[in-house]
């Protein structure tokens, strides 16, 4: 979490009150902070209102008595822990200060700061030795600047602080407080000891000054596919507002002329964003341009391009997001711009409660930290296999990516740099190892920094059938260009698939004890054992693996194409195979058809076409993705395109989910690459809303929302503004099939 005082922006100078036990009241003037502006949708409303203060301690278990509870650790670089002592304070152990000042950072999340109110802010403090603490309320997230920060003098003598702070700047929801206590030139060396804090307050003192803020301020009330359509493309712009009018126009952006007079119908209640919408269909305007829609009582929408090549930049963007995310190998700045790394995690792994270590270095980046994970990179091959089994024609050889060029399709050499990898993942008794990570987390830290030991997590009955479906796809879709290859992967799937039927009972994966990292848990791995099979009979045409096919239950077959349920991949790749057994290609084809009605009424139900009904989970921009895919799967191109438009921009949030793309799209991502470097990669899917709000900033900030209104661009939100491989690839494919001619 670093401290930084930045040349530009706005100048705030911060008035603390301090009344420590033993000294009277004295007012100091803290040193003057800078804060860049960022570009920001939003902006606030000047008039004060007027509220009463509210006697409430926002730092809850203030004094411990529950334990350590929501305070957490940030280490970068040096060393230390939680604990609380037997007097009941909270202490933080250091063994290792590191070289920064925040190396080591205790913090807390859970309080707000509201434009014009005036708060207490008060705790005791001793330390084992005399050292300087600095804590900080601060921005959480960007630059971490300081909104209120001290410096003390702390020493064994338990001490009382106190202060009245008042927030000049813009509200922030969900600041966090933290106590850096890192290394500090004045304190010289210093080696192992511990900091005791206790009788946490931070109260609302003055609200009568309170700015409210209109949260919907500088968003448009008309939501268009940012990006744009192609001409044959059903065009749709949803529009908002207690008044929204019966009728829109369509203005070229450049010449101003009125290119399209449309009617607006379907006005009512949206449930999913609580908020009264209508919809303008000018599907029949085809001219290619750049457009806005204008409409008397909700102003106007965000620009918008028509043309045959709206989307090939996006494609190529959201394709190379794979590349960009490659472990193992240097990525050179000719072909990864400011995103160049060194080679990373290229170390031997020890396969857990092991001596034994292996090489398993290459593929993907899984998401947003360094994490690779067999299951969910499975889902990701399976998506861009399938895209190009579909649409080879949108797919070329220069992508610029090391490979282009070399006459192989550049989607099937990413794909195979991560098939790659999956086989370094097999045990020679055919079983594939679940993971492979560090034993927590990173920091926020380029992938060449991040040393920990890799540790390989066992093998896992999912992540063996999983590896045992898309092995055999690649048996198939590699034969032309490299049959050696192809055979070996065949092999491996037809050795997986033995381990797995030899295995069955097997639990479900759980994380060791002392590995943190990703869980991918999943008890029922019966639609992967389906997957598997069908992609094997497939390939091979053996018959053994359709009758072991047919002797499975699949009436609660979990029809999905996330990386937990694939049922929807074996019931796809089954349904396509010549001669398969009538009946059960029956039973599942009604299975596919099933979901995608489902979809259907969702989508008919919701003014921003949404497939999610009013349920809105982690990562529900992957399953609008994979809802994409079922639509072009069943053959209805209208509801793809309209889920590619919410994805696009015309949605309740006015996010194009698809960094660096649109005119508002995510800049707060949960990236270590991006936050280590403060620049968006582009081209990256976010998770998108998420109404369980599954991290502190999300339920800070996103509590008493409407289902789809559940979003937050801050890269604290990482329920949110995650990105990984497995939403991508859903999107590609998507993004395929509407390109396709």
């Amino acid at each position: 979490m670093k401290k930084r005082v930045l040349a530009l922006g706005l100048c705030v100078v911060l008035v603390l009150s301090l009344a420590a036990c033993s000294k009277k009241e004295e007012v100091v003037t803290a040193p003057t902070e800078t804060q860049e502006e960022e570009n920001s949708s939003s902006e606030e409303v000047t008039e004060e209102v007027s509220e009463e203060p509210v006697d409430e301690n926002m730092i809850k278990n203030a004094d411990f008595a529950e334990g350590v509870g929501t305070w957490m650790t940030y280490l970068n670089g040096g060393e230390g822990a939680l604990s609380v002592n037997a007097d009941g304070q909270l202490v933080i152990d250091i063994t290792k200060v590191g070289n920064l000042d925040y190396s080591v950072q205790a913090y807390y999340d859970g309080i707000v700061l509201d434009q014009g109110v005036v708060y207490k802010f008060a705790f005791d403090m001793a330390t084992s030795v005399p050292r300087t603490v600095v804590w900080r309320i601060q921005l959480n997230g960007g630059d971490y600047s300081a909104y209120f920060t001290e410096e003390i003098s702390s020493t064994t003598e338990m001490q009382h602080y106190e202060y009245e702070i008042k927030m000049e700047q813009p509200s922030d929801p969900a600041p966090r407080l933290c106590f850096n206590v890192g290394t500090y030139e004045p304190d010289g060396e210093l080696g192992a000891h511990q900091i005791m804090l206790d009788n946490f307050e931070y109260k609302v003192l003055d609200a009568s000054g309170k700015v409210a803020v209109d949260e919907n301020a500088g968003l448009p009330m008309i939501n268009v596919n940012q990006v744009g359509y192609l001409p044959d493309m059903e065009k749709k712009a949803t529009f908002r507002g207690d008044t929204i009018g019966t009728a829109f126009t369509v203005v070229n952006a450049e010449s101003g002329e009125v290119a399209y007079e449309g009617t607006i119908t379907g006005e009512g209640d949206n449930a999913s964003s609580g908020e009264k919408c209508a919809v303008g269909d000018f599907t029949e305007l085809t001219t290619p341009g750049t457009y806005k829609i204008v409409n008397d009582a909700c102003g106007e929408s965000f620009t918008f391009q028509i043309g045959d090549d709206v989307y090939k930049s996006l494609l190529d963007d959201t394709l190379r997001m794979m590349y960009m995310q490659r472990c193992g190998c240097e990525l050179p700045a000719d072909l990864a711009g400011d995103f160049a790394h060194p080679v990373c995690h290229a170390t031997d792994a020890v396969v857990y409660g092991t001596s034994t270590k292996k090489d398993v270095s290459g593929g993907w980046h899984d998401a947003g930290d360094y994490g690779r994970y067999v299951v969910s990179g499975a889902k990701t091959v399976a998506d861009l296999l399938l895209a190009y089994e579909a649409y080879p024609s949108v797919f070329g050889d220069d992508l610029n990516i090391p490979e282009s060029g070399n006459g192989v399709p550049d989607v099937l050499d990413e794909v195979r740099f991560e098939l790659e990898w999956m086989l370094k993942m097999q045990e020679t008794n055919g079983g594939v190892y679940h993971k492979v990570t560090c034993r927590n987390f990173p920091g926020t830290v380029m992938p060449q920094d991040e040393t920990e030991e890799l540790v390989i997590s066992p093998i896992s009955n999912t992540a063996t059938a999983d590896f045992a479906a898309v092995m055999a796809m690649a048996g198939r879709f590699y034969e032309k260009y490299d049959a050696d290859f192809a055979k070996k992967c065949l092999a491996a799937a037809e050795s997986a698939l033995a381990y797995y039927e030899a295995n069955k009972s097997a639990p479900g994966f759980k994380n060791p004890s002392d590995v943190v990292t990703g869980e991918y848990p999943d008890d029922d791995a019966t639609d992967e054992y389906v997957w598997a099979l069908a992609e094997l009979y497939k390939t091979t045409g053996d018959k053994k693996y359709e009758d072991t096919l047919k002797g499975i239950n699949t009436d609660s077959l979990s029809m999905a194409l996330g990386w937990q349920g694939v049922g929807v991949y074996g019931a796809y790749t089954y349904c396509s195979i010549p001669g398969a057994d009538a009946s059960l290609k029956g039973k599942m084809q009604a299975k596919i058809d099933f979901e995608a009605q489902k979809m259907e009424e969702n989508r008919k139900a919701d003014a921003y076409e949404s497939t999610m009904g009013n349920e809105y989970p982690w990562g529900s921009n992957m399953t609008i993705a994979n809802n994409g895919m079922i639509y072009l799967m069943t053959g209805n191109k209208a509801g793809a395109e309209s889920q590619l438009s919410y994805l696009l921009g015309n949605n309740t949030n006015s996010y194009c989910f698809v960094t660096g793309y649109g005119t508002l799209s995510p800049t707060g991502t949960h990236h270590r690459p991006s936050q280590s470097l403060k620049k968006t990669m582009q081209g990256m899917l976010v998770g998108g809303p998420n109404s369980n709000l599954e991290d502190p900033y999300a339920q800070q900030t996103l509590k008493d929302k409407a289902p789809a209104k559940c979003y937050v661009d801050n890269e604290q939100s990482y329920s949110c503004n995650e990105i990984t491989v497995y939403w991508n690839s859903p999107f590609v494919y998507l993004l395929a099939g509407i390109c396709a001619k």
